[in-house]
């Protein structure tokens, strides 16, 4: 049955939400009032795949798009295949050799969450002056997280202690 003005679409939505039981057909999760929308498939025969809730069917609309853009050129699956190796890619232990050099941005934004009082605390604990004023505590920091003999274990730890 093809679907044509907005009352077609709440007819539809709500057999399908009673016929799921009023759960999200996507997370399985009980729909509140509201938040459920028809979800469709963006292929060229459109057909409604169920009722979802407007946060999940956002999210999976953005992960198609995310293959059409980024994945569909060179992955030789489909996205429910790449979606499945990711959660088994996810679900590994971390090799935890090495920590990615973001941890740098995360470090400064903790850091910058903290009142003036406790940012000197931070300097103060990790062995740096503590400056005069906000500009100059930020400047210090930058430079304290490039000591490799911190490390972002030490730094997280006097934060996290500072809060």
């Amino acid at each position: 049955e093809d679907l044509y003005t907005a009352k077609d679409v709440e007819r539809v939505r709500k057999f399908l939400t009673e016929e799921q039981e009023n759960y999200c057909a996507i997370t399985s999760i009980e729909l509140a009032p509201k938040q459920h929308c028809l979800d469709h498939a963006h292929d060229e025969n459109q057909f409604v795949r169920g009722v979802a809730h407007r946060q999940a069917n956002a999210a999976l609309g953005k992960l198609e798009g995310v293959y059409t853009r980024y994945l569909s050129y060179w992955y030789p699956g489909k996205l429910s295949d790449f979606l499945r190796q990711c959660a088994a890619y996810l679900e590994q232990p971390h090799d935890e050799r090495f920590r990615h050099n973001g941890w740098i941005k995360k470090a400064k934004t903790m850091f910058n969450a903290l009142n003036e009082k406790q940012k000197d605390q931070v300097l103060k604990e990790l062995g740096y002056e503590t400056g005069s004023n906000g500009k100059q505590r930020k400047e210090i920091f930058a430079k304290l997280v490039l000591d490799r003999n911190l490390g972002y274990d030490t730094i997280r730890k006097t934060i996290k202690e500072a809060q």
